[in-house]
């Protein structure tokens, strides 16, 4: 399948030559949003001679504003007294020759019209004496064409030349300062549509609420919002409230027809893409808006659906993450220990699997899917129109989003006789339906369902007649029949129950069956008991467990069953008989699992005592000696135990949860938790916690929720000259920040007083429900590096 679509997108026509634009053709339209921006660029821009790097570059996604943001700088009244010799090229995907660029540029810095370059170069010389000169360079694809032109430009006795530069991608802007132009906040959206529709006026009050919903519609995209303007500027209903709300609530073409042109616009950042990189890009579009998919949710199908070479997941994220950094084109989102750090800010500094989730702008799509389905990669399904034959013919990939199309006849049969046999991926991203509607229209061939919307009663059946599958996800409440061993493909098997439910009869079993399936890398079944197997066998392959429920005879023979497994997530079911110890050698067991790296354990029926019940000994609680997180929740721990966890040399994440530790008091010894950055302690019986030096030294969120007898917590405390990732800083400062939830008074007053140390910036909220009104609070508090100066400000 990959072959195929990576034959049709090779051949694909190309886009005719883009010449570049010599001189400056803007005007002085007034700049809405990115002021902050602006600013900073401004800033380093007039340091001059001081600047570190006197080339700037703007770069982000097509139409986010960085020609704008140009030539507001270029035009800046301020900027052309530090810079009396300007000029500004458009460069273009395809420039025109590099000596004619060259030459228009002399000729603007020299203010001669003509000549050639000899003459132009030494009057520059002459002219610019005790002179300096800003070049930019809008709209640049190469990093070829900054190299020559900088090595070309002549050498200003007493003066210097400064370049900005502006481009989509930064692979190639390394050397340079770079500035990541970002997306619009909501209130700049929203004044930047009001000033394109309505000029000077205000917007009229009965249009204002459909006004804000267009604005977040648009997703902080200045071009899809300019867009969107224009064409409702040029209605003759705009100033019509039904006419507005038809347009926020995408029930008329606005929005299909600003996709459309800005298309054009787009496609050539897609055009211009690696080949490897084209494939997971365009499957990137099938997930729907408002749909922040998990980066290992997205490398899963990549590789089950055969559009992946990697050997590993690694690989797959690491295309992702090349999207996301270098090209702008996937916005992605922070797992939870990277919380502080600033959106969009330092993607460089991260790891691919460090992402939570990914998603695309609503305008790339819409180019995805315009794409996709026109190299029969997949279809879009939203209403019976969609499945006409020219259109379904042949499509490899049906996503749905609108689950209730199964249930008409004629969409069954159209599916049936264009697609249905040669659909590789079936995908229901639709509003979550409750009432089952039958999927078989004679699949045959598919190696994906991701049908988690969709509610099944029972276990269909017909599903295990799609030997080909490697991905199934589905909703239900009903058995896994044993029979499941029939998909002797399958590599990820996840199912979900319908949460309307509660179980009130048996437990529910996953099928024994499921030991002896080989291939299965990633299991996710959420409510159902595991039990293992009598005879010897093992899941080698498996890397991820999670949402299963296991008695401790089934985590005590777990070790041997999945010796390679990185994540695992179990509710360990507790039986009468069971004691403290128990759970001990159930932890000790899992301490034998050297490959993993996340682990959550939940006890479903935990029994509050205090915890003598527990040997004294730290060093009785055994766990793997290289996890990066674990998530403990009703396991009713001593604190002490808490030491064998702070001797864990890579663990990144800790959240404790429903008295995962009890007692009255803790203490952390000296050098724990060395490389510590998120912790979360909720419903806790904890009343004074210290620490001793050096203990916490990477830690950059702490969160204390429902802990109602909370006193004392201590400083967090920083050396100043110990090494943090750089993500950790914003304007120099070392960020921290604290969030009490419904805790003691005591613990709000404990925080409020803490002086950080220099070069560290507290930020501190706490809320609280405990009054009439909920109320929350605020505060921040840093110390000045250079002055050690105590600052508090609310925020």
């Amino acid at each position: 399948m990959k072959k195929e679509y990576i034959y049709e997108v090779e051949n694909m026509p190309q886009d005719g030559a883009i010449s570049s634009s010599i001189g400056f053709h803007g005007t002085n339209s007034k700049m809405v949003g990115l002021s902050d921006q602006f600013r900073r660029l401004k800033t380093d821009l007039m340091r001059g001679s001081f600047s570190w790097n006197r080339v700037h570059a703007l770069y982000g996604t097509a139409g986010i504003g960085k020609t704008t943001l140009s030539m507001q700088i270029y035009q800046d009244p301020q900027i052309q007294i530090v810079y009396q010799r300007r000029a500004w090229v458009t460069v273009g995907r395809v420039p025109q020759p590099m000596s004619q660029i060259l030459q228009g540029i002399l000729a603007q810095l020299s203010v001669i019209k003509q000549g050639d370059e000899e003459i132009i170069d030494h009057c520059l010389k002459e002219r610019s004496v005790g002179k300096n000169c800003l070049i930019v360079l809008d709209d640049v694809w190469e990093i070829e064409v900054v190299t020559f032109l900088i090595h070309c430009l002549p050498t200003i006795k007493n003066g210097y030349i400064h370049v900005l530069l502006t481009g989509r991608y930064r692979n190639w802007m390394s050397d340079f300062s770079l500035y990541e132009v970002r997306f619009l906040k909501e209130k700049e959206s929203m004044d930047l549509l009001c000033e394109k529709v309505f000029g000077d006026e205000i917007c009229p009050p009965q249009l204002h609420r459909a006004a804000t919903k267009i604005a977040k519609l648009c997703e902080g995209l200045p071009l899809l919002i300019v867009t969107v303007a224009d064409i409702i500027s040029k209605s003759e209903q705009n100033r019509d409230p039904v006419y507005w709300n038809a347009v926020a609530e995408k029930r008329n073409s606005v929005f299909t027809d600003a996709y459309n042109r800005i298309s054009k616009v787009l496609s050539p950042s897609y055009d211009y893409l690696p080949q490897h990189l084209k494939v997971p890009f365009l499957f990137m579009g099938v997930f729907p808006r408002d749909y922040n998919t998990p980066i290992s949710k997205i490398t899963i199908m990549l590789t089950a659906e055969g559009l992946s070479d990697a050997k590993g997941l690694l690989e797959d994220w690491e295309y992702l993450r090349e999207l996301a950094i270098n090209y702008s084109l996937v916005l992605c989102r922070l797992k939870s220990v990277h919380k502080n750090s600033q959106f969009h800010s330092s993607y460089k500094e991260f790891n691919a699997n460090e992402y939570k989730t990914c998603w695309l702008h609503s305008s790339w799509r819409h180019v995805c899917r315009g794409e996709a389905s026109k190299n029969k990669f997949y279809h879009l399904l939203s209403k019976l129109n969609d499945a006409e034959e020219e259109v379904l013919k042949g499509q490899r990939g049906l996503c749905i989003e609108n689950n209730i199309l199964f249930g008409i006849k004629e969409f069954c049969d159209s599916v049936r006789l264009n697609c249905a046999s040669y659909t590789r991926s079936l995908l229901l991203y639709g509003p979550y339906h409750q009432y089952p509607i039958p999927i078989d229209v004679g699949f045959r061939l598919l190696r994906e369902i991701d049908a988690l919307t969709q509610r099944f009663y029972t276990f269909p059946i017909e599903i295990l007649s799609l030997v080909h599958l490697k991905y199934l996800a589905l909703t239900c409440n009903g058995e896994l029949p044993s029979t499941i061993l029939k998909l002797f493909n399958l590599r990820v098997l996840i199912i979900h129950p319908h949460m309307d439910i509660i179980r009130i009869r048996a437990p529910s079993y996953v099928p024994i069956q499921v030991w002896d399936m080989q291939g299965l890398e990633h299991i996710e079944i959420l409510g159902k008991s595991l039990v293992a197997p009598s005879h010897v066998t093992s899941l080698r392959n498996l890397s991820t467990l999670v949402g299963v429920n296991a008695s401790i005879c089934t985590v005590l023979k777990l070790s041997t069953r999945i010796p390679n497994i990185r994540k695992l997530g179990i509710q360990i079911e507790l039986m009468p008989d069971n004691d403290h110890n128990d759970i001990l050698r159930c932890f000790g067991c899992i301490s034998t699992l050297v490959s993993l790296k996340t682990l959550k354990i939940s006890i479903t029926n935990p029994v509050v005592k205090r915890g003598h019940g527990f040997p004294k000994a730290p060093w009785s609680l055994k766990l793997p000696r290289y996890l990066e997180k674990l998530h403990l929740s009703g396991t009713g721990f001593p604190w002490k135990y808490m030491d064998a966890i702070g001797s864990l040399p890579r663990l990144e994440v800790l959240k404790l949860r429903s008295y995962a530790f009890q007692g009255l008091h803790w203490k952390a010894y000296r050098r724990s938790f060395p490389r510590l950055q998120f912790l979360l302690i909720e419903e806790s019986d904890l009343v004074q916690w210290k620490r001793r030096s050096k203990s916490f030294p990477m830690l950059s969120y702490l969160g204390m929720k429902h802990c109602y007898r909370l006193e004392e917590i201590p400083k967090p405390h920083i050396p100043y000259s110990y090494k943090r990732p750089s993500w950790m800083y914003v304007n120099g400062y070392k960020i921290i920040e604290i969030e009490l939830v419904d805790c003691n008074p005591l613990a709000l007053i404990c925080v409020s007083q803490f002086q950080p140390d220099k070069g560290v910036r507290l930020d501190g909220i706490a809320s609280s429900t405990f009054y009439e009104k909920p109320m929350t609070i605020k505060f921040q508090r840093y110390r000045v590096t250079s002055t050690s100066e105590l600052k508090r400000r609310p925020l």
